[in-house]
């Protein structure tokens, strides 16, 4: 009985600490994420292509001011990362969404939320700790593209 006691009590303690010291979505399957990316061109509807290693795909146009969300949960010591392709008229942007990293979610992201807004420089992602969007690319030319997601949608 002691030592079910004791086993008890260790994984309560691990359950509490742990968090602090590791990557918590490779630690608890269940923490939902959430992303969103926001068309804030002052004229012209996105092309947007999102997807989880060719698994998961988030398929719109967005009009000006309108948005693509999507909600998941972790996969249990299995890492996930979510890649974007957004189209413009004369532009393309490729980039990683979400990615299941302490560095991406305490650092870039700073939460469980993922906002990512689209202007006439590029996309931003919203740091939730210091409520500032920063620029993570600007738009390359259209024409140049790889167009590597398509093979992977």
């Amino acid at each position: 009985m002691r030592i079910l006691y004791q086993s008890i009590s260790c994984l309560i303690l691990a359950m509490v600490f742990a968090p602090s010291f590791v990557n918590c979505s490779t630690w608890w399957p269940w923490t939902t994420y959430h992303v969103a990316v926001t068309n804030w061109m002052p004229s012209e509807t996105l092309e947007t292509y999102c997807y989880y290693y060719g698994h998961d795909k988030h398929v719109r146009n967005i009009p000006v001011h309108e948005n693509l969300t999507w909600s998941f949960k972790t996969q249990f010591f299995s890492g996930v990362a979510y890649i974007c392709d957004i189209y413009r008229s004369n532009g393309y942007i490729n980039f990683i969404a979400f990615e299941d990293t302490t560095y991406f979610i305490d650092k870039r992201s700073a939460g469980r939320h993922c906002f990512w807004n689209a202007t006439n420089e590029g996309i931003a992602l919203k740091n939730l700790k210091t409520g500032e969007y920063v620029l993570d690319q600007t738009w390359g030319p259209r024409g140049k593209m790889k167009k590597t997601s398509k093979h992977l949608i």
